[in-house]
């Protein structure tokens, strides 16, 4: 078995292809008065109609979330109760960041090795609008994307208005990410875009539906599927809240479901060796908001991935950093 060009276990169409686990692999060789605007792209406070479920947009789902609460916390427990605002947008700037690195025998013979390394970096400016009479779907236009990827940065003012949806099920779970890229831009520029709503999505931290005090601490669980399953197991602590602002602390670590790992585009199959992938990071979630108000979330792990000969492994090493950021 011989892969010659670099593959990414999570592809576009799959998992966060640029997201933490986007290695390369070489092997052997409510109630207010709603907009005019039917759409995200308008100047309303919200969107009509979810009109991205019905405009052409790519349809992506998004793995569920099962929460369950460890501790009630202390002090009275009041409900999270998520009741988006139907009176004003809301503006945020999404980053994400994956630094990539693969290491892997070149040939059987030869007692070398070929290191490949990958980084990229987008920082997308989001208008979001919950649609008006339903408070479980959301409707956003960006703006124009940057990256510090000087080639993907010159493709990315073709982004500028493209528009799109979420899906929520309750407790700020998203199930189903909807993107319509503007017809003029280009494949990397749309692919990239997708990664990073995607990879963003993948780690969105969701609330009980119960009622919980400040103290309170619950747990999430998700199944990526992708070229390596995993279940992800987030640890989720509510340090404070005021109103509806809450203050979260975040705790993930992920581990394979099986040993396989599909190479994306081909039959070929390796075997995980060895698995480590988690992180941390803090959150500013406002129940009156679909999107995060602010917060980080930083992921770090490595891999060892054997084929026909186990004593040829490739061994990989990811980092991947999501950004939420208010903006005016």
């Amino acid at each position: 078995m011989t892969v010659s060009s670099p593959v990414s276990p999570r592809s576009t169409t799959a998992r966060r292809a640029v997201g933490m686990a986007a290695a390369a692999v070489v092997l052997a060789s409510g109630a207010a008065a709603c907009s005019s605007s039917n759409d995200a792209s308008g100047d309303g406070p919200c969107a009509t109609t979810p009109a991205s479920k019905s405009d052409g947009a790519r349809s992506i789902t998004v793995p569920d979330a099962e929460v369950t609460v460890l501790s009630p916390g202390e002090g009275p427990a009041q409900p999270l109760t998520v009741s988006p605002r139907t009176d004003a947008a809301q503006r945020v700037t999404l980053e994400t960041s994956s630094l990539e690195a693969s290491v892997a025998p070149t040939s059987r013979t030869e007692n070398t090795n070929q290191v490949q390394k990958t980084e990229q970096q987008l920082v997308t400016p989001i208008t979001a609008r919950a649609v008006c009479d339903d408070p479980s779907s959301l409707e956003f236009s960006i703006g124009t994307p940057t990256s510090k990827d000087t080639a993907l940065d010159g493709l990315l003012g073709a982004l500028d208005g493209s528009t799109g949806g979420i899906s929520y099920a309750p407790g700020l779970v998203p199930t189903r990410l909807r993107l319509k890229p503007d017809e003029s831009s280009e494949s990397p520029a749309r692919s990239a875009l997708e990664q990073s709503l995607v990879g963003a999505l993948d780690y969105a931290v969701p609330v009980p539906t119960t009622p919980v005090a400040p103290g309170a601490r619950w747990q999430s669980l998700r199944t990526v599927s992708a070229a390596a399953t995993v279940t992800q197991t987030m640890t989720v602590t509510l340090t404070a809240r005021e109103g509806d602002i809450l203050k979260l602390d975040v705790r993930v670590d992920e581990t394979p479901v099986d040993s396989v790992f599909s190479i994306p585009g081909s039959d070929a199959k390796l075997h995980i060796a060895k698995f480590s992938m988690s992180g941390s990071g803090s959150l500013t979630v406002d129940l009156r908001s679909l999107l995060p108000v602010s917060g980080d979330l930083t992921m770090k792990g490595g891999r060892e991935l054997t084929g026909d000969d186990p004593n040829r492994p490739i061994l990989q090493q990811n980092e991947f950093t999501l950004t939420w950021r208010k903006s005016e």
